[in-house]
């Protein structure tokens, strides 16, 4: 008894020994509870508020569409989980300008009603039950966007659009069969026949409205993303990282081998020592992005797009990964609190970054932190290429700035790196 006491304490000293790994192991879960919970806002929250975070904003343009547009728009305006935008700087939204926010990024969805739909339903063709021209109402998608946002609103839109319309056919049909028919009825009879049509009229068959999906003039590929082009990027983009759990573990066991105090001791800068650890993961990280996007190709069919963009990308999400491995060797005090810590950083940057939970539906708060993270940039740059069909020109923003982040990255660890 006396001897696994003494063990056990002897354990319980060693642990103590490395505060900062025991700092690191109790933070992790913390870490992901606070950022999946601001993540995921009020999407659990049963009964949020319109607005909140669990309202999808979806900018809409009515101009000329009349009384049933608004109609339409209101009942919109009333369903739990949606929030429609209908101005910006004072000014209402036009078709334009719905198309043109949605593809530049700032709502993943838009909605734009035809001119002439409130006068197509008092076409007396249609009353006479003759077919007409239908009308369509654009939603307007960014193709990076799932279904499991569009979906929603696409299908509370056929609903809304099936009640007032069909209402509205009913209420008009009603009528020009009231104005023929019941003209010789007493008055009494008479209102009391308008009233009930006018509470139970509704139209059947098919509608002379339409909805009809499109993207925003100016993207290249009219095509949505499957689950193979989401998790193809976000999950390549968060693999590569974890490149910085084994160079934290190279780095402290050629510490412990004395292998980092000979190299102290040749003729050469820190700089380029740190580098020459940097080229081998350099090379793995551009191997596993190959690996992840033939098995993507090949086993899953997906597009890759333009493949010179595809490589920059990938060349330039390599660097940041390794020289964000090297900075965390250089802070870290410790091989275990070197990998935890990277294990925390990789994850909670990922998640912030839209690996697990796609930023659009974050809090708006919350997409912004997610701009500070390089996951955030290389997810986007790698949507342009394989959704949107960009090319060079289309991701040379993102490939930019996932260069500034190696540069810090890699300044950080070469000014941190000890070689014992």
């Amino acid at each position: 008894m006396r001897v696994t006491l003494a063990f056990t304490i002897k354990e319980f000293l060693l642990l103590l020994r490395d505060p900062g790994g025991l700092f690191v192991l109790f933070l992790m879960p913390v870490m992901f509870m606070v950022v999946f919970s601001l993540a995921l806002g009020g999407l659990f929250e049963e009964g949020a508020a319109r607005g909140s975070a669990r309202a999808l904003e979806v900018p809409v343009a009515t101009g000329g569409a009349g009384e049933v547009a608004e109609q339409v728009v209101e009942q919109l305006d009333a369903t739990e989980g949606l929030a429609i935008i209908r101005e910006r700087d004072g000014q209402s939204l036009t078709a334009d300008a719905v198309a043109q926010l949605v593809a530049d990024g700032e709502y993943p969805v838009g909605v734009v009603f035809p001119q002439g739909l409130t006068a197509l339903l008092e076409d007396p063709r249609i009353l006479r039950g003759e077919q007409v021209q239908p009308l369509e109402v654009d939603v307007i998608v960014d193709p990076a966007t799932t279904a499991q946002v569009t979906g929603p609103l696409e299908g509370a839109l056929s609903a809304v659009l099936q009640q007032v319309v069909g209402r509205r056919l009913g209420e008009a049909g009603a009528a020009a069969w009231f104005e023929q028919v019941a003209a010789g009825l007493p008055a009494e009879v008479r209102e009391q026949l308008s009233a009930s049509m006018q509470q139970d009229g509704q139209g059947e068959g098919a509608l002379p409205v339409t909805t009809r999906r499109r993207v925003p003039p100016g993207v290249e590929r009219e095509q949505f993303p499957d689950q193979y082009q989401q998790n193809a990027a976000a999950y390549t983009v968060m693999g590569v990282f974890f490149i910085a759990t084994v160079m934290i573990e190279s780095i402290f066991r050629e510490r412990r081998s004395g292998a980092m105090r000979r190299l102290r001791a040749a003729p050469v800068g820190r700089a380029p020592i740190v580098i020459s650890k940097l080229a081998p993961f350099y090379v793995v990280n551009l191997i596993q992005i190959v690996i992840m996007f033939a098995i993507a190709r090949l086993a899953f069919g997906l597009d890759l797009g333009f493949i010179p963009a595809v490589v920059v990308v990938s060349a330039a999400l390599a660097l940041v990964a390794t020289g964000m491995g090297i900075a965390l060797a250089g802070v870290a005090r410790s091989e275990t609190q070197g990998t935890g810590l990277a294990v925390i950083v990789v994850l909670t940057t990922s998640a912030l970054g839209g690996v697990m939970v796609p930023r659009f539906i974050m809090p708006e708060a919350m997409q912004q932190i997610g701009n500070i993270t390089p996951q955030a940039w290389a997810i986007e740059a790698y949507q342009d290429v394989l959704v949107r069909g960009q090319g060079l020109g289309g991701i040379w923003l993102e490939a930019g700035v996932l260069l500034i982040f190696a540069v810090v990255f890699t300044a950080i660890g070469v000014w941190r790196f000890r070689f014992d």
